[in-house]
């Protein structure tokens, strides 16, 4: 604008003082929060009563910066959004003493900061459905939209909780105020700066209510935070249950899967058509349960004549679950316990009723036992020059109430879909 010389030389005048300009003019809007308020006159003023006539309403702290001629009102901070006046009274005088032509009032608006929207979740995309149609991944609803009732489940297989942001998020800030209740351990996985999977590293409990967490305050990556928290939660489905074991028998009383699974409520032998045992039957002695040892006792050693299977003492195991076979073999025990002296080793076992789709596994197994006792190999036990040992010592000659058995399988027995079995089961019999 020059210097103030240069206007002293304009503006010298016995006329009465006038403003040229203001800055805001009258009536602009859309006015910067940052603008600073500039007042010019037409002649030299005695500036410091302009400064006394000068006011900003609504009224605002500021500094001043002056010449003669000119005022620069600075605020001390940004205005806020809304309409303001600029008051200049008559008091302010020139160099002569004469008042000011009249009282300036400069209305102007301040426009509205642009405000960036705060983040918000878009979708939260959780798996569902019945328990088979989880096995294979379910499919995805929007907790957002809907209600979600039937989340997956108690699966090997476990489908990530997908969370789309509505913007770019902070991922330490979303690490830190994100949590699931009850509490479940899991690692977020970000797909891309608004996506996030949220990767479980256990099953989710069946039948239970989750909730989601957020806090407020996480930040987006252009500095806007989530306003309050957000809280969502679903319900589980019925999920994968404990395996059971259904029925127990003998290979010999051709049990199998289905109806000829149903063990007798009076006790069965080896040459009957009824298991020993099913579920819903109490657990009767071990004399009401009676197989007979497959060696015949005319091998001798080194020869092969008693070492062919007998499936009068092979046990046939069912399960309700398909299972999986390794942890099943692993937990299998079969003991003598009276007397107890005895050498029992699993020689062979044989699955059936198992599935070629995930998760696979089996429902039934038939184990082969051998024991020391038997006269297949004499005093050796296994030997692969007569085939092995495949049967339990002979018991055609056992007077009653002896020997007996104990069959057990450990609750560390785990279903294709990962549950364990929730006791041990144990049986009792007597060899005949």
């Amino acid at each position: 604008m020059g210097s103030s010389k240069d206007w002293l030389a304009t503006f010298v005048n016995d006329d009465t003082p006038t403003v040229v300009s203001f800055s805001p003019s009258s009536g602009e809007q859309s006015v910067s929060p940052k603008t600073n308020i500039f007042i010019l006159w037409n002649q030299p003023m005695e500036i410091q009563s302009c400064v006394t006539a000068f006011s900003l309403d609504p009224n605002t702290k500021g500094n001043f910066e002056t010449t003669d001629i000119s005022l620069k009102f600075i605020p001390n901070q940004e205005l806020l959004p809304g309409g303001y006046v600029i008051r200049l009274t008559k008091q302010c005088e020139n160099k002569k003493g004469k008042d000011l032509d009249r009282v300036y009032s400069i209305p102007f608006g301040v426009q509205v900061k642009d405000s960036l929207i705060p983040p918000t979740i878009d979708s939260i995309l959780i798996s569902v459905g019945t328990y088979d149609e989880c096995l294979s991944g379910g499919t995805f609803a929007d907790r957002i939209l809907e209600e979600v009732n039937t989340a997956c489940s108690g699966h090997t297989q476990i489908p990530p909780i997908t969370i789309v942001f509505s913007k770019p998020m902070n991922q330490t800030d979303v690490s830190l105020g994100f949590r699931m209740e009850p509490n479940s351990s899991y690692h977020l996985e970000w797909t891309n700066p608004s996506q996030v999977k949220v990767k479980l590293d256990t099953p989710l409990q069946s039948q239970t209510r989750y909730q989601i967490n957020l806090a407020s305050g996480v930040s987006a990556l252009d500095g806007t935070k989530i306003e309050k928290p957000i809280r969502m939660d679903f319900y589980t489905n019925e999920g994968a249950k404990a395996p059971e074991v259904v029925g127990f028998g003998l290979a010999s009383q051709l049990c199998g899967i289905g109806i000829q699974e149903l063990g007798s409520t009076i006790g069965s032998r080896w040459d009957s058509n009824l298991c020993f045992w099913s579920k819903g039957l109490s657990f009767l002695s071990p004399h009401q349960y009676q197989f007979r040892g497959g060696d015949d006792e005319t091998g001798g050693i080194a020869s092969s004549s008693a070492c062919a299977d007998v499936n009068t003492d092979n046990f046939k195991l069912f399960f309700d679950e398909y299972m999986d076979p390794i942890s099943v073999i692993s937990s299998s025990r079969l003991t003598k316990i009276s007397p107890p002296s005895s050498n029992i080793r699993l020689s062979t076992w044989e699955w059936s009723h198992c599935q070629s789709v995930y998760p696979y596994g089996c429902k039934e197994i038939t184990y082969s036992f051998a024991e020391s006792e038997a006269s297949c190999n004499g005093a050796l036990f296994g030997n692969n020059t007569t085939g092995g040992d495949f049967n339990l010592a002979s018991s055609s000659n056992a007077p009653n109430f002896y020997p007996y058995y104990e069959f057990r399988l450990d609750a560390d027995i785990r279903s294709a879909n990962g549950k364990k079995m929730s006791a041990p089961f144990v049986i009792q019999m007597e060899a005949k």
